[in-house]
């Protein structure tokens, strides 16, 4: 019987999972939808997780799976149990992938997707945990909250010349509607989904590169929310004196260039030996490798390059 490890990463907006052999090389992937316990129903969540496992292990039968990740009962547990045999489930989280996922030990986590969060840890094993509350109690500059400044933006547009911003067609343009007034409709009437209004964040990230100043100034705000919440990380750990990577996870925190270098050089002038480290494999890969170590297999160099190579053939 052969073994494998299945990584599982199930997020706010997608559900990845992947499927490693036992020399670190990924074999299968799957996807499905959404998986937020807060903001998705149940029987959403389920047929993500179901949809993207079913997948990533459709050609695998009577095998040894190993799991890491979120692997919920019922539905989910049965696609991996059905033709396979569950050798055993490991909980790993967010932070726990993207440790592995970098190959560090110790350090900085900052997630910044649809929402936000900081983790750190010191060399001495303290950790702190700060954010990751959701849009009104602690998403600090995350997607959601970018397009939230971005839609409040584009209504003061008319105001002053100084707040006349191109986020005033260009958000509308995003949402499928005319105008401001159908936005205005989308968010009162209709309705709007944190959702929509994370994916918002795209758009003020192209106007903010394109030159537009209102742009720019939402991605810093956002930017300087979110430093804040990792200079106490910094602080009560006592890393700023120290060399540590702050591994850098989510759509905004590694694709919004202006974002990240307004971040970053708040935290320099507290922690001048931070190191930016974008993980070359995404958290699927790297809950993969924490279910590899569990069967008893070693990080070695070609085990890593090999899954990262390999991922790099499914993931979009």
């Amino acid at each position: 019987m052969a073994r494998y490890a299945l990584g599982i990463d199930g997020g706010g907006s997608k559900c990845d999972a992947a499927l490693m052999q036992e020399d670190g090389a990924v074999v299968a992937w799957g996807r499905g939808g959404p998986t937020h316990i807060y903001y998705d129903p149940p029987e959403t969540i389920s047929a993500s997780y179901v949809e993207a496992i079913a997948t990533a292990l459709r050609r695998v039968r009577g095998e040894d799976i190993w799991v890491a990740g979120p692997l919920p009962e019922g539905g989910p547990r049965d696609a991996v149990s059905s033709d396979n045999t569950l050798a055993r489930h490991i909980e790993a989280t967010e932070v726990d992938t993207a440790f592995a996922s970098a190959q560090e030990e110790w350090g900085m986590v900052l997630l910044a997707g649809t929402g936000s969060f900081v983790y750190g840890r010191a060399p001495d094993g303290r950790d702190r945990y700060f954010g990751g509350r959701g849009p009104i109690l602690g998403d600090y500059g995350s997607a959601h909250a970018i397009g939230l400044l971005g839609l409040r933006a584009a209504f003061a547009s008319h105001w002053t010349e100084t707040r006349r911003t191109r986020l005033a067609e260009a958000i509308p343009r995003a949402l499928g509607v005319p105008n401001l007034d159908g936005v205005f409709h989308r968010v009162y009437v209709t309705g709007i989904t944190r959702r929509e209004i994370a994916g918002l964040a795209r758009t003020v990230d192209a106007e903010a590169e394109a030159g537009d100043l209102i742009a720019i100034d939402c991605l810093q705000r956002a930017a300087d929310e979110l430093a804040e919440v990792a200079a106490d990380v910094i602080r009560e750990l006592d890393l700023g004196n120290t060399s540590f990577p702050v591994i850098r996870i989510g759509g905004v925190a590694q694709h919004s260039r202006l974002w990240w270098d307004r971040l970053q050089g708040r935290l320099l002038s507290i922690a001048p030996g931070l190191r930016s480290v974008v993980p070359a494999a995404p958290p699927a890969v790297g809950a993969a490798l924490v279910a590899l170590k569990e069967m008893g297999f070693a990080w070695m160099p070609a085990v890593i390059a090999r899954a990262r190579k390999s991922a790099s053939s499914f993931t979009l």
